[in-house]
């Protein structure tokens, strides 16, 4: 197997029902569609948390959040903890092998050391595009700024001076600079959008005529028997008196950028074609979260542990390797999936300890008879504060464990919008409950969570014998 050269492009809170290839009738992505035809799709991603820092740590670390420390977004959050460079163990192995490596768009991982100091030779930031656009005179709308409530505006540039397109140029020079030196490369290609504020030259801006998109079914949700703060969130954002008359013209704007951001993508993808080296290209296409963007009412996508958050889309082309139109139906924990499959392609080896699994056997068409059957991701709080959470998803279920409010359970075969909330109803769901209950304790012992202790074990499951094997006072003294 022939070491290839990699491109990993990352969009932000990316729903997986925005794709073309996973169903979508109303947002255009053909570049996407492409990827995913001549490569595998991913039907069962999920990402290990729902925020932006504390996942994209876990790429380059390959262990989740609670192990590597990061827990919420850097800088702005309750805990303020970055990633250091002698963590990052996945481009230390892209380093190792002889990779040049290249970083173009958001980062988000450490304010202090960016790209170049965890080993990258080129890095161009979201930063350097409004040093760009200040320097060539252009407007910059108010809504660039605006994250404490969703926002979408027109942005008055042309579709090539766009944020989307301007990065997507600056990957195109290093994989033209990379070529001509004969190297093999490693690009990162991070988007900042879909991720609010949608901020989308035209005709992008309009492509998606808002009474033209249907409601979500569960936007109208009541919230009954849900989480309290699933109805707070929505008083977070101050989306808690929005009808879907005001997020049609949100998701507008939203499937509105997903297009341009796959046009500019497919700029790149027309490059490699040109240079002749799309045959030994390995391109790796995802998201680092999902977005409820008006499902449930609610915005964003911190304290909530829905499907539009945690399932992502996930696409890999490599050809020679990969099978043309393949599907992967396996639980895949992407970010720690990816980091462990990145290694092995390179030859980097296996790292210790890391949470995911190489997919190269699975890239093969080859399915491990030990592959996980479930997917286990967690959530530590945002920028309203710490808040435990953990979510347990398998072939039927979701269960999401609150250890101070309202458990959640929705089968996901009769409900996939999850509006009942089967966790109030214990009599007729008990075994469910038990065996999600002490699957998810198993997850927490084998991760080494920190959540996992003999309290935890016996409210979750009242077995004397799980708790005597979890950490607590009889086992350490205070």
């Amino acid at each position: 197997m022939n070491t290839p050269n990699i491109i990993m492009i990352v969009t932000d809170q990316q729903r997986v029902d925005s794709v073309g290839a996973y169903g979508s009738k109303v947002c255009k992505t053909p570049n996407m569609d492409r990827v995913a035809a001549e490569g595998m799709r991913f039907d069962r991603a999920y990402t290990p948390t729902g925020l932006c820092s504390p996942v994209r740590c876990s790429l380059l670390s390959g262990v989740y959040p609670h192990a590597h420390k990061v827990l919420t977004n850097v800088s702005l959050h309750p805990i303020r903890e970055c990633l250091q460079p002698d963590q990052d163990r996945l481009d230390a192995g892209l380093q190792q092998a002889g990779y040049r490596m290249g970083y173009v768009g958001k980062w988000h991982v450490n304010d202090d050391k960016g790209p170049i100091e965890f080993g990258y030779d080129d890095y161009v930031s979201l930063g350097d595009y409004m040093n760009w656009r200040r320097a060539e005179n252009l407007p910059i709308p108010d809504a660039f700024r605006t994250y404490r409530v969703q926002v979408a505006d027109r942005d008055p540039v042309d579709v090539e001076q766009s944020r989307p397109m301007w990065l997507a140029s600056h990957a195109r020079d290093l994989i033209s600079k990379y070529h001509a030196e004969k190297s093999k490369f490693f690009l990162r290609l991070d988007f900042h959008g879909p991720h609010f504020p949608n901020v989308v030259p035209e005709p992008y801006f309009s492509m998606y005529p808002p009474d033209l998109i249907p409601p979500w079914p569960n936007a109208s949700d009541d919230l009954k028997d849900k989480p309290a703060v699933h109805a707070i969130k929505r008083k977070h954002w101050e989306t808690d008196k929005y009808t879907w008359e005001n997020w049609k013209y949100l998701v507008s704007a939203y499937y509105g950028e997903i297009s341009l951001i796959d046009d500019a993508v497919g700029t790149v993808l027309a490059q490699l074609d040109e240079l002749g080296i799309s045959d030994n290209t390995l391109i790796i296409w995802t998201t680092d979260h999902g977005d409820t963007i008006g499902a449930h009412g609610i915005c964003n996508k911190d304290y909530t542990m829905y499907e539009e958050i945690y399932r992502v889309p996930m696409l890999v082309r490599w050809p020679g390797v990969v099978r043309e139109g393949s599907v992967c139906d396996q639980f895949v924990m992407h970010f720690l999936d990816i980091f462990a499959t990145l290694r092995d392609v390179v030859g980097a080896g296996p790292a210790t300890p890391s949470h995911g699994y190489s997919l190269v056997p699975i890239l093969k068409g080859d399915v491990p008879s030990d592959w996980r059957t479930d997917a286990y991701c967690e959530f530590h709080g945002s920028h309203m504060g710490l808040y435990s959470m953990r979510l347990l998803r398998d072939e039927r279920y979701a269960y999401v464990y609150h250890p101070n409010d309202e458990d959640e359970l929705y089968d996901m075969a009769e409900d996939p919008w999850q509006l009942k909330n089967l966790a109030r109803e214990p009599e007729q769901y008990a075994a469910v409950l038990d065996r999600m209950k002490r699957k998810m304790v198993a997850r927490m012992a084998e991760t080494d969570d920190h959540i996992h202790n003999e309290w935890t074990a016996w409210w979750l499951t009242e077995d004397e014998q799980l708790a005597s094997e979890a950490p607590g006072r009889s086992k350490k003294a205070w």
